[in-house]
Parts: structure tokens; C-alpha cells; sequence
């Protein structure tokens, strides 16, 4: 199970820039787990215990309204770590974490990914240097958000989630998964309704395929 782990971290941002012994050491304090679609990894609002690595699979990372609406923040995928805040102890977990598909990962206890990072200034710049990859795509989505009408806001998101997700096609983008109109309502702050509507328009103009398993995004 080591191996493996230590080829799948040479994959992760994180640690690719780490010898075969450093991931190897990280490698040891790893667990596995697998969970079903619809699975709880954690919940907003609990203490941070673990960080988790998305080895293969789909999962929304969500925030709940004080209406009790769902506001998805991000859609993790392969190699993706989660969560970015609370891994240097005492934060609460700051969204929920659902699978969208049956999806395996491997976590590390926070007080181990501390400890390493202690020790080890080269994969503490690394962190940061995500970390503001990660601040710079939520200001973007926040600028959209405030500054765009729907449709643009929309478009915008399908694009954003094509470049992270999906993959070039010819014709423009693919992104195999499952996304429903009321999944991008929740990433854009409006009505599964006002979603149906923009993305029936779109699909008349030619410029997007959208069915259960899959959206096709036109240059």
C-alpha cells in the first residue's frame, strides 16, 4: 500500500517536488478510505482532524446558507487536496464535503501534516504557492459573482469548471460528470429555474451540449 501511496503523491502538487524518501515518510502516516455517492467525508462546522487527497473520483465541497440553502464552493477531482484551511490545527472544518460518485482518497492527520511542514520549509513555500492559486480562483469567481448577469455568471462557471475539470476537445471543452441544474445554481447563487432557462438558451445557440453525464462547451 506504500508504493502506491508514494507514486500517487508524485502526482499531487503538493509534493511533487519531494524526493522518493520524503514521500515515502509522508507515504507511512497515510490512511486509505473509499466512500459511496452521497457519502459525508465532513461537515461544516466540526473540528478539523484530516486532510484528504481525492485519489479518484468526484467531491463538492459546500457551505449552507443561514435560508438552509446549498452554496457549492468547489467540485474536487483527481489529485485534488481538501480542505485548504484548517490544516495547521484548531479551525473547524469551513464547508461540507460530499461525494458526487463513488470516489477513494487517502488522508493524513492534521497534527502529522504539521509536523512535516515544521520540518520542512521547501513543502511549506509549495503550500503557499497553491494556497494563492486557490485565493486567486475564489477573488475570480467572487468578481463574477458581484460584477456579471446570470448568464455570465453561468457561462463563466461552465468554463471555469471545463479548465479544472474537463478536457480539450476539438470543438472546445468536455466535462464528464454528473452536473445538475441545481448544482450550478448553488455555485452561482440563484434558481435551478434560472439555470434551465439560460442553459436551454445556450444549448439553441449552438454553444453548449448539457445532459446527466456530461457538458460539452463550444469555442
Amino acid at each position: 500500500m506504500t508504493e502506491k501511496i508514494v507514486l500517487f503523491l508524485g502526482e499531487v502538487a503538493l509534493f511533487t517536488q519531494l524526493t522518493e524518501e520524503e514521500r515515502t515518510k509522508i507515504a507511512s502516516v497515510m490512511s486509505y478510505r473509499k466512500v459511496k455517492k452521497k457519502d459525508i467525508l465532513f461537515y461544516e462546522g466540526f473540528p478539523c482532524t484530516a486532510i484528504y487527497l481525492l485519489q479518484h473520483g468526484r467531491v463538492k465541497v459546500y457551505k449552507t446558507t443561514e435560508e438552509g440553502r446549498e452554496q457549492i464552493v468547489n467540485i474536487l477531482v483527481d489529485s485534488d487536496m481538501f480542505p485548504h484551511v484548517g490544516m495547521f490545527g484548531g479551525s473547524p472544518y469551513p464547508a461540507t464535503a460530499e461525494a458526487l460518485e463513488d470516489s477513494s482518497l487517502y488522508y493524513i492527520k492534521v497534527q502529522e501534516l504539521t509536523g512535516m511542514l515544521e520540518g520542512n520549509p521547501a513543502l511549506c513555500i509549495r503550500l503557499l504557492q497553491i494556497l494563492e492559486g486557490k485565493i486567486r480562483g475564489l477573488q475570480s469567481r467572487l468578481t463574477d459573482v458581484l460584477s456579471k448577469d446570470m448568464r455570465e455568471k453561468i457561462i463563466n462557471t461552465l468554463l471555469s469548471l471545463a479548465r479544472s475539470n474537463g478536457s480539450k476537445i476539438p470543438e472546445g471543452y468536455r466535462i464528464e460528470m454528473e452536473l445538475t441544474h441545481q448544482d450550478l445554481a448553488s455555485m452561482v447563487g440563484t434558481t435551478r429555474e434560472t439555470v434551465s432557462r439560460v442553459i436551454s438558451q445556450l444549448k439553441r445557440e449552438g454553444k453548449v451540449e448539457f445532459d446527466s453525464h456530461q457538458v460539452v462547451i463550444r469555442d
